[in-house]
């Protein structure tokens, strides 16, 4: 068999059962962000899997060793570039475990599709770029840029020990491709050019704790009222200076309340409540200039309610992840299309993704990187019921296989 890709797409289905075994090993290994697991039981076994696959089984780097990355470079022949291939080992928490039809740490495939905590987001990805860089290998096409596999912890918490922490510590790349999934309403719904960014903060509010009782008869505040009317305010009165990106006309996003606390008990007038909120910002938008607007707008709220006592905090770690861009002319891009073209009978449009990933850490370590593209639909994501299609799982690692190929050169 002399066609490389005919021989890539052989050594493939040589492989079909392991991909989906490896997802379904790394379901099974508990990585849900501290405080609930951390990453080392699925960096271990990611580890053991790579050396049992015939690849270099690398190293862990980290910042603390409860936070491992797993990273391994396939070292090409020379002369072309040098790919980066990466996801994310962690996981949301589980969450309400009672919505869950399967055991979200075991793997179960029904109807198709792979059920359990991580495999959409994105443990399935990661298998897939481990099964394709096999793949190539087992196929005897040796690349001449390197390939190099990075499959990092606490993309979920804003990065700060994962891609944050090893991003500039990777060696010579010069572009990456993170596997997040790509679709929102189908799998494999556009290429994404751009990740938003995330600045995430709280809004604490202060009352009078104080017999509820005597609320009609004290000048008291209730600080739940108070913040339950900055929340409503906040969505219509926040002014964020931006431009709609020309890709698809996305903009900023604010999400208001993702968490909310206040009161103590029936009986006692609330003296504290507080909502966090998430909002995700589109290329152009500065830090200091998103925190200025959040800083004025509060002001404006106080100048209109000289009851309102209130204060707003930043989320340490995640009070500025930044957006990131690739260039539509990239190579990569064209790499990316071209595999997809071939796999998926046409090439998905480009487009911004509507959530924060990896890249903008890539990004600062000077390697240009495509943000998301990989099996999984967002809308089974960081929910009860989890869950990527099996095939899909198929079309990423010959996806991922001939992006390599393609884009490294074949020696």
């Amino acid at each position: 068999m002399s066609d490389p890709l005919a021989r890539l797409d052989a050594a493939l289905h040589a492989r079909r059962d392991e991909l989906i075994e490896l997802t379904s090993a790394l379901v099974g290994a508990d990585s849900q962000i501290p405080p609930h697991a951390d990453e080392r039981a699925a960096a271990a076994l990611l580890r053991a899997r790579l050396a049992a696959l015939g690849l270099p089984p690398g190293e862990l780097l980290h910042d603390d060793p409860a936070r491992p990355s797993v990273v391994t470079r396939i070292t090409g022949a020379g002369g072309g570039p040098h790919l980066l291939l990466g996801g994310h080992l962690d996981t949301k928490p589980v969450g309400d475990r009672a919505a869950w039809t399967t055991d979200p740490h075991v793997a179960t495939i029904r109807d198709g599709d792979l059920h359990g905590l991580g495999s959409a987001d994105m443990k399935g990805a990661v298998a897939a770029m481990a099964i394709a860089a096999a793949a190539l290998r087992d196929a005897g096409l040796r690349l001449r840029g390197d390939l190099v596999l990075a499959f990092v912890a606490d993309e979920e918490a804003g990065g700060r020990w994962g891609a944050r922490a090893v991003a500039e510590r990777l060696g010579p790349l010069d572009a990456c491709l993170i596997g997040e999934p790509s679709g929102w309403t189908r799998d494999w719904e556009a290429l994404h050019l751009v990740s938003r960014g995330s600045c995430c903060f709280r809004v604490r509010v202060r009352g009078t704790q104080t017999h509820s009782s005597l609320a009609d008869r004290l000048p008291v505040v209730n600080a739940s009222v108070k913040a339950a009317e900055l929340m409503v305010a906040i969505g219509s009165e926040l002014e964020l200076e931006h431009e709609p990106h020309p890709l698809d006309g996305s903009g900023p996003l604010l999400n208001v309340g993702v968490r909310m606390h206040g009161g103590v008990w029936f009986g006692v007038l609330p003296g504290e409540a507080e909502f966090a909120c998430d909002l995700r910002t589109v290329p152009g938008m500065t830090r200091a200039a998103v925190h200025g607007a959040l800083e004025r707008w509060l002001d404006r709220r106080r100048a209109r309610d000289p009851q309102l006592d209130a204060e707003l905090t930043f989320e340490p770690g995640l009070e500025w992840v930044p957006w990131s861009e690739v260039d539509a002319g990239h190579p990569l891009v064209a790499a990316a299309r071209g595999a997809a073209a071939e796999v998926l009978g046409e090439a998905p449009p480009l487009a911004v993704f509507p959530g924060t990933t990896d890249a903008p850490w890539f990004d600062r370590a000077g390697i240009p990187t495509i943000p998301s593209f990989g099996p999984g639909v967002l809308t089974r994501c960081h929910a009860p019921n989890e869950r990527v299609g099996v095939e899909r799982l198929h079309e990423a690692a010959r996806i991922y296989a001939r992006t390599a190929l393609a884009y490294c050169g074949l020696a």
